[in-house]
């Protein structure tokens, strides 16, 4: 049942994370959405350097994880690129409406956020395998958010901290990230998993 990733498609997902990690923590940091209270490390663009190197270890472990719960069935010809393209495209939106929405009252902004993942889920979610991935994002990905904010490397801004410190819709835009990169994964060329037995 389980496969492993080949380190083409592991080396794909991390720089597709960090280089997606970068676009929407641009957004973020532009908008005051979140600010670094550290300048000790270096910086890219707008993000201090460990923030992109986590984004994209996330990405690979959560596509280790997609490999784990299930086969992944190989694609036809002719659909993966755009699909890919479309599942990075509607988590980046997300992404920037979160800055965008960051100083509006968290009740709806929560909701706007959590439907828009729920539409992406509706759409990239292949079935159950994805959901989890989707939850596990939404679980870890905010508690690590949640000690970064409590050991004082960055904060959120006042209108974007009802969670722990962190905003109330991050769960939902980790769990649109999660579900994204289990489509990735199952788009993906060059993975190592099993192959079909041959028939008599």
């Amino acid at each position: 049942m389980s496969g492993k990733l080949a380190p083409a498609t592991a080396l794909g997902l991390f720089i597709t994370g960090a280089l997606g990690g970068l676009i929407g923590d641009a957004a973020h940091v532009q908008t005051g959405t979140t600010t670094y209270l550290s300048d000790a490390l270096p910086f890219i663009w707008e993000s201090a350097i460990w923030f992109p190197l986590a984004v994209g270890a996330g990405t690979v472990a959560t596509g280790f994880l997609r490999l784990q719960l299930a086969e992944v069935e190989p694609w036809e010809a002719g659909g993966p690129l755009r699909e890919a393209i479309g599942a990075i495209a509607a988590v980046l939106a997300i992404y920037a409406v979160t800055a965008l929405i960051s100083d509006q009252p968290e009740g709806p902004a929560t909701t706007l956020i959590v439907m828009l993942a729920v539409l992406v889920a509706v759409r990239f979610a292949s079935g159950p395998a994805a959901l989890i991935c989707g939850l596990a994002a939404a679980l870890f990905g905010p508690l690590a958010e949640i000690v970064i904010v409590a050991i004082d490397a960055a904060a959120y801004g006042p209108g974007a901290d009802g969670l722990a410190g962190v905003a109330l819709w991050l769960p939902a835009l980790y769990f649109a990230f999660g579900v994204v990169v289990s489509r990735l994964v199952e788009v993906a060329p060059g993975l190592s998993r099993r192959q079909p037995r041959s028939r008599p």
